[in-house]
């Protein structure tokens, strides 16, 4: 009997431990760097191992407003897309095809090599450039950090990094003709470039913000980048007509 016993207590205080197991620690910032190269490499490669990710564009320029929505994911395949441009138009990006849809209509097949029904300076291949944040940050290389600091963004604690971009830099490392041409044009008009990215727990990009500006300094266009529910349950798949 005093052997049942001792099994008894000896089995509640194993219970007792799994009970009160302490869960993985929540991610922390890391430190704060002072070189871009080192800040987009950590950055972007910490993006790259993350399987999903949720995303919110919003682009202005020269009045008019822009905003994509929609979620990401990292397949065995390639990068899958499926987003929403102004509450109208649905995009599907998949690893051989794209498909749209305007106002709930039906949906057509594109080819990857197809511009973009959302962009006209990218391919249905090179939309997930647009709302990757490994692609998104690693645009910006090259760039200059000339300014840092602490912000709480959305109740997320961050390290904001503020950078000067080189136009021409990223006209040379962008493989999409048009866009190129456009980045080129801009840097020979004088254009002047920025981007502040602001880098949450776990080296994770929480937003990225990216300003165009004139020769006169003014506001030309103005991209921010949200991303949020990393490694979160996103399924893309090919759309029914």
């Amino acid at each position: 009997m005093r052997r049942s016993v001792v099994a008894l207590v000896l089995a509640a205080v194993g219970l007792a431990g799994c009970a009160q197991r302490t869960g993985l620690p929540e991610p922390t910032l890391g430190p704060v760097v002072d070189d871009s190269a080192t800040l987009i490499t950590a950055v972007a490669a910490r993006a790259d191992e993350q399987r999903s990710v949720r995303f919110d564009t919003e682009t202005t320029m020269s009045g008019l407003r822009v905003t994509f929505d929609g979620g990401l994911l990292r397949a065995r395949e390639g990068r899958l897309v499926s987003l929403r441009q102004d509450s109208s138009t649905d995009v599907v990006v998949l690893a051989d095809a794209g498909y749209s849809r305007t106002s709930g209509g039906s949906w057509t097949r594109l080819d990857l090599a197809d511009r973009a029904p959302v962009r006209a300076d990218t391919t249905v291949a090179g939309l997930p450039d647009q709302v990757d944040p490994s692609a998104v940050v690693k645009s910006l290389a090259g760039s200059l950090i000339v300014a840092k600091g602490d912000e709480e963004v959305d109740g997320v604690p961050t390290h904001r990094y503020t950078m000067l971009v080189d136009l021409r830099l990223q006209a040379e490392r962008t493989t999409d003709t048009t866009r190129r041409t456009q980045l080129l044009a801009a840097y020979e008009s004088g254009f002047t470039a920025s981007a502040t990215v602001w880098v949450g727990p776990g080296d994770l990009p929480v937003r990225v913000e990216q300003v165009l500006k004139t020769l006169e300094d003014n506001v030309f266009q103005r991209t921010l980048h949200r991303f949020t529910d990393w490694n979160s349950d996103i399924r893309v798949t090919a759309p029914v007509s």
